[in-house]
């Protein structure tokens, strides 16, 4: 079983009810996509139902990121009545036969021979860190916030101004590919592994506030172009 939303950025609110805030803020970061988000929200929640329904042991694995400790958190609160069935595997930034952006890695870094060599590492989570776990979620959905980096091995909450701010000290003055400074981006968000979807939608809202200038096709960042807004005193035309 796999749970594909990153959690680390977004609306976390309704994500274990409805999830229509979450699926709507989606579909603004992916508008051109034919994924229905509306729908991988719900089969996100009837597999987690249906981890519960079942009686057998789980074995959660997550790497040094957000998203995996949010995911992690995440089916141990849904689990928190059968705190018996609940194992992990946490990878190490060693492991990875990659270069680690910082000290984070996710769990989909790692190659399929390094976690076949980790299956018989699989331990049971204490009961204490099981109830830690579990109110660190709700802390999270109660709380909101517009993007959660991963830093120091805690959860900290940060808003997109945070995003915004590091794609701006990047933003070149002349004309540049789209995908060329999304990239530049991805790598420089401490905390965070940003997916260019996310950090994509982040320029446009730059763009829509004046900052950013974009021209050629913006349904795609394969077919635009990006550079800082130049003022009244510059250019500024697209």
């Amino acid at each position: 079983m796999v749970l594909r939303d990153d959690l680390a950025v977004g609306p976390l609110a309704d994500i274990d009810s409805t999830g229509l805030i979450r699926s709507g803020f989606w579909q603004r970061v992916a508008p051109h996509t034919d994924i229905d988000f509306g729908a991988e929200m719900r089969q996100a929640l009837d597999q987690l139902q249906g981890l519960r329904q079942d009686n057998m042991e789980v074995a959660i694995w997550h790497g040094q990121s957000a998203a995996d400790q949010l995911m992690l958190r995440r089916v141990v609160f849904h689990l928190y009545q059968a705190p018996q069935r609940i194992n992990e595997v946490a990878m190490d930034l060693r492991e990875l036969e990659m270069p680690a952006q910082g000290n984070l890695a996710a769990i989909g870094m790692y190659t399929p021979a390094r976690l076949a060599r980790r299956f018989s590492t699989i331990a049971p989570v204490s009961v204490l860190r099981l109830g830690r776990l579990g109110y660190e979620w709700q802390q999270n959905v109660k709380e909101n916030a517009d993007v959660r980096l991963w830093k120091g091995n805690t959860l900290v909450p940060a808003a997109y101004h945070t995003i915004d701010e590091i794609i701006m000290e990047r933003a070149p003055s002349e004309w540049t590919p789209a995908a060329q400074m999304v990239g530049s981006v991805m790598g420089a968000i401490e905390g965070l592994l940003a997916s260019d979807w996310f950090v994509f939608w982040r320029c446009r809202e730059l763009i829509a506030m004046g900052q950013l200038v974009l021209r050629g096709n913006a349904d795609s960042l394969d077919t635009c172009e990006l550079r800082r807004h130049l003022g009244s005193g510059g250019t500024g035309g697209e």
